[in-house]
């Protein structure tokens, strides 16, 4: 039986935390979860999310008892500090793990996600395309100052690449131009070289399939809700 099963699909902050797994040579189950019909809004989900967002990581637990647990980045946290790595090796270092993980949380996770959303999902919001763009590129400035001075976000790889980076990979199908920077290329070559991410992205890959098939089959009123075009 695998240590841990990972509720998902195939999107960035899925994707990082099957790299962090697959980084820590974890072995683990993933459980594709139909996002785009609902799926994710079942009681059988919401016990394990109230918010109803994917991932969920389940570790199974030593007495029987089951521990779950919601938002990628405190997965990845716990992870990196069960399993002794990637999560800097003094009071220091994981500070600034932690600082940078959080920035890809609070920044650019939301702020990616919003640009690519009125980039396809709405064609009618000229503001809101402006707004995330203009977030976005401010962003993409300060993760490219800070690659032109350290080799990784936080000094050595970490938590905080493997989070950053399938963001960085997502945009390239959107915004290919604004990541034609230096250090920020050179620091996305080096984590892409990686065997653990080259796994887990090719692992990642094969779900895509389920995800566009979800897609095809979701009624209109299912991507309308998905999309957050109406309340659940």
């Amino acid at each position: 039986m695998a240590g841990y099963t990972l509720y998902g699909m195939g999107s960035p902050n899925v994707v990082k935390v099957v790299i962090a797994l697959e980084e820590l040579g974890q072995t683990y189950d993933f459980a594709h979860v139909n996002v785009f019909q609902g799926e994710q809004r079942a009681p059988w989900f919401l016990a394990l999310n109230p918010n109803g967002k994917v991932p969920v990581l389940v570790e199974a637990g030593e007495s029987g008892e089951p521990f779950a647990l919601f938002e990628s980045g405190a997965i990845m946290d716990f992870l990196a500090r069960r399993h002794g790595a990637f999560s800097g090796t003094n009071e220091d270092q994981q500070a600034a793990v932690r600082q940078w993980l959080t920035f890809q949380m609070a920044n650019c996770g939301p702020a990616f996600g919003q640009a690519i959303h009125f980039s396809f999902a709405t064609k009618e919001c000229p503001y809101g395309q402006n707004r995330f763009q203009i977030e976005l590129r401010k962003l993409l400035k300060v993760i490219e100052a800070r690659l032109a001075v350290a080799d990784y976000l936080a000094g050595e790889y970490s938590i905080a690449d493997m989070a950053l980076w399938p963001w960085i990979r997502t945009l390239g199908m959107f915004f290919a131009d604004d990541l034609a920077t230096p250090a920020l290329q050179r620091w996305y070559g080096a984590v892409e070289a990686r065997p653990a991410v080259a796994a887990a992205t090719a692992r990642m890959d094969s779900i895509g399939g389920l995800d566009r098939q979800a897609r095809r089959e979701a009624s209109e009123e299912q991507l309308d809700r998905y999309f957050g075009r109406m309340a659940w």
